[in-house]
């Protein structure tokens, strides 16, 4: 699937794929809590307001850039 297919997909279509993907890592900014998947080749992050555990919105994009947020919970050493 690529992005744009995901993006062309009804809301309860794109929560489906997105449930059958790889979660990667989490975190929390301000009002929402926020998991981070990803989908074939790109990813997808998952908004979920805190107060209620509501899903909001998905953030689909492929650039590595947007990953940094996630960075320091990611190993790259290859230690367990």
């Amino acid at each position: 699937m690529t992005l744009y297919q995901f993006k062309a997909l009804s809301d309860f279509e794109q929560a489906e794929v997105v449930w059958r993907s790889t979660l990667l890592a989490h975190r929390e900014d301000g009002f929402f809590r926020i998991l981070l998947y990803q989908v074939d080749s790109f990813y997808v992050e998952v908004y979920y307001r805190k107060e209620r555990n509501i899903l909001s919105h998905f953030r689909p994009f492929t650039t590595t850039r947007e990953l940094d947020p996630y960075l320091e919970q990611i190993d790259l050493t290859g230690k367990f």
